[in-house]
């Protein structure tokens, strides 16, 4: 399933540009096709989610943080729209039952530091594929985001906060005039090595058949169109086979 579901073991997912897998592992919630419209063709190619039976609250409230955040990033993109001066709906069909993920990440304790492979890091540097990534507080620190300027900068979202990213789809939508948020989660200090790092990011995804051609509004004489024409589905797919979930 290419990690969309389920639990994805360590040593599974490299980032974009680099050799050298994430420490981390995590595990997938989506779109529940139950609760999709019956005549939805997006219904028959989503997988089911899996939901483990010795926990018996996790399917309902994984499921409802699921729809809470989903419903935060309509309205995140309402915003959105406004300031691109495009129509506050226009991304409202484009996101009813997109492939949107809820991650639930564990970054599992570094126990012999020396094990480690050479340049492993929790999480390489990147940007998330969709089009907004929605973060809540994580149990710890280590999430950095770089500035214009080349700094790298910690970010922590506080309690009743959510951290939001933009993702590199709403970036070649908009031409780059939203910058996808290029971050990463380093290495605890030593001292700390010895512990988990917990967070539950929510990536928004358009439904597969979105256009994502750059915006007219986006394009002049000044900033020339940068990306070929095509749909979020395929983008998604060229970046799965890039992070080493899904091969060509």
């Amino acid at each position: 399933m290419a990690g969309q579901r389920g639990y994805t073991s360590p040593g599974r997912e490299t980032a974009k540009g680099f050799s050298v897998a994430d420490l981390k592992e995590f595990y997938h919630v989506g779109q529940e096709r139950s609760q999709m419209p019956s005549d939805d063709p997006l219904r028959a190619t989503y997988p089911d989610n899996i939901f483990p039976t010795e926990i018996p609250a996790f399917e309902a409230h994984t499921l409802a943080a699921f729809r809470t955040l989903e419903n935060a990033g309509k309205t995140m993109l309402r915003a959105i729209a406004l300031y691109l001066g495009i129509e506050e709906d226009y991304f409202e069909d484009k996101v009813a039952y997109g492939n949107s993920i809820l991650r639930t990440l564990h970054y599992f304790p570094i126990e012999n530091p020396n094990a480690v492979p050479e340049g492993a890091v929790r999480a390489a540097a990147h940007g998330d594929i969709n089009l907004i990534t929605l973060l809540m507080g994580a149990s710890a620190e280590g999430l950095e985001v770089l500035r214009r300027d080349g700094e790298w900068i910690p970010i922590t979202a506080l309690p009743d906060q959510l951290v939001v990213n933009v993702g590199d789809m709403l970036d070649r939508l908009t031409n780059n005039k939203l910058k996808s948020t290029i971050h990463r989660v380093v290495n605890p200090s030593r001292e700390k090595m010895g512990t988990s790092r917990f967070s539950i990011p929510f990536f928004m995804h358009p439904r597969a058949e979105m256009n994502l051609t750059c915006l007219p509004s986006c394009v002049d004489e000044d900033h020339p169109k940068l990306y070929s024409d095509m749909t979020a589905g395929e983008f998604l797919e060229e970046r799965l086979i890039e992070l080493g979930l899904r091969e060509k």
